[in-house]
C-alpha cells in the first residue's frame, strides 16, 4: 500500500518512521496545497525523512492511502479532496473541528470508493482487553464510565511542533478539549455502544485560562476541562482532559478508563499498563498488558486499515464514529462557554 502524507504539519515526523517499519506499506512522499500556510513544514518533512516532495494532485494520483497531517482546521478539506480522488483516507486527530466538518467527511466517504478512518487509540492493548471484558458480560451491563486523558509538560518542540497548532483556534479549532477530547469521546462510545444525548462541561477557557500557565491564556483557550455525559438508557460518563506541568505517569500522556457495570467493573490503565477486573463478590483480577499504549495502538491502526482495504472490511472507526466524537467535543465546548449549560450533540445525518 502506497501512503501519501497529505501535509506534514502535525505528527507526521512520528508517523513516517512507524509506517516505514510496517510490512506492505510504502511512504511515497509528502504533498500539500500550493496555498498552504505551512508549505515549509511539508518541505522540511520531506527533507528530513528523505521522501519526495510532491504536488497534491500528483501525490493523490500515485497513492493508495492519504494520511492527512495538516493543522486540524484543514483536515476536512484535505480529506474530502482525497476521498473525491477515490483514495482511502486516514485523518489525524481531531478528524474535524466542528460537526459541519465531520458531516462533510461522512458525505464524502459515502460518495467515495475509498475507506475513511481517523487516528485513534482504540487499539491500545488495555482498551482492547477492556472491550473484550465488557463484551463478555463479566461486569454485567455498563452503567457508568470515567475517563482521564492527561498530557505532561508544555508545548515546546519536543511535544508539539508549534504551540499555536494546539492553542490558536484558527489552526486548532480550540484548546486541549479539542486536542484531546476526541480520545475519551471515542473510547466511551466504543465501550458502551451508546450515543451521547447531553453534555455538561466546565473548562479553564478565557477569562479563566490557563490553570497551569503557558500559551493557552494568550489565545483564550482551555488547558483543562471536565465533561459530564448523559448517554442513552440512563448510562452516565465523565471525562477529564488536561495538559499539566508534570506527568501523572511515566509516559508523556497518561490515560485511564473505568467502566462500572451492574455486576463489577473494569479499569484499563495505560500507565501501568494493566487491566483490572473486580466482581460484585469482591474478587479481583489484575493483569499486566504489555506494550506501550500509543505506539502499539498506532501500529495496529495502520496495519488493520491496510487489511480493511485488502479484504473489504469496515474500519473500527467509521465516519459515523468520527461525527459522534466531534459532536460530543463541540457540545462540550458550547456548554463550557455557557458556564455548564446542558447541550445536546448535533446528530449525524446519513445521506443517500
Amino acid at each position: 500500500m502506497r501512503v501519501l502524507i497529505a501535509s506534514g504539519v502535525r505528527h507526521a515526523r512520528d508517523y513516517v518512521p512507524l509506517l516505514r517499519s510496517l510490512p506492505g506499506i510504502e511512504v511515497i512522499g509528502c504533498a500539500d496545497t500550493a496555498d498552504s500556510p505551512f508549505a515549509e513544514e511539508s518541505a522540511a518533512l520531506a527533507r528530513t525523512t528523505g521522501v519526495p516532495l510532491l504536488g497534491l494532485d500528483q501525490g493523490l494520483a500515485s497513492c493508495d492511502i492519504a494520511l492527512v497531517c495538516s493543522e486540524p482546521t484543514r483536515h476536512v478539506d484535505l480529506a474530502v479532496r482525497a476521498l473525491e480522488a477515490g483514495r482511502h483516507v486516514v485523518v489525524d486527530k481531531p478528524a474535524a473541528t466542528d460537526p459541519a466538518g465531520s458531516q462533510r467527511l461522512w458525505d464524502a466517504a459515502d460518495r467515495s470508493p475509498g475507506l475513511l478512518t481517523a487516528v485513534h487509540r482504540l487499539y491500545s492493548p488495555q482498551l482492547v482487553r477492556a472491550r473484550r471484558i465488557v463484551d463478555s458480560g463479566a461486569i454485567g451491563l455498563p452503567l457508568a464510565v470515567d475517563a482521564e486523558w492527561l498530557a505532561a509538560g508544555g508545548l515546546d518542540g519536543t511535544t508539539v511542533e508549534r504551540p499555536e497548532l494546539v492553542c490558536d483556534p484558527a489552526l486548532s479549532g480550540g484548546g486541549e478539549l479539542m486536542n484531546f477530547g476526541w480520545y475519551p469521546a471515542l473510547a466511551i462510545r466504543h465501550l458502551t455502544g451508546l450515543e451521547v444525548e447531553e453534555v455538561v462541561a466546565f473548562s479553564s477557557a478565557a477569562p479563566r485560562a490557563p490553570l497551569f500557565d503557558g500559551p493557552h491564556g494568550a489565545y483564550g483557550v482551555e488547558d483543562a476541562a471536565v465533561l459530564s455525559l448523559r448517554l442513552r438508557n440512563g448510562v452516565v460518563a465523565t471525562a477529564t482532559v488536561a495538559r499539566t506541568p508534570a506527568g501523572v505517569g511515566p509516559a508523556p500522556v497518561s490515560s485511564s478508563l473505568r467502566v462500572l457495570g451492574s455486576h463489577g467493573h473494569v479499569l484499563a490503565d495505560e500507565d501501568a499498563p494493566s487491566v483490572t477486573v473486580r466482581g460484585a463478590d469482591g474478587g479481583r483480577v489484575s493483569r499486566r498488558i504489555g506494550g506501550a499504549a500509543g505506539a502499539t495502538a498506532l501500529r495496529r491502526l495502520f496495519t488493520e486499515f491496510r487489511d480493511d482495504i485488502r479484504y473489504g472490511r469496515t474500519p473500527l472507526v467509521t465516519a459515523a464514529d468520527i461525527h459522534a466524537a466531534v459532536a460530543v467535543v463541540d457540545a462540550a465546548l458550547s456548554s463550557a462557554r455557557q458556564d455548564g449549560a446542558p447541550v445536546a450533540p448535533v446528530p449525524g445525518r446519513v445521506t443517500a
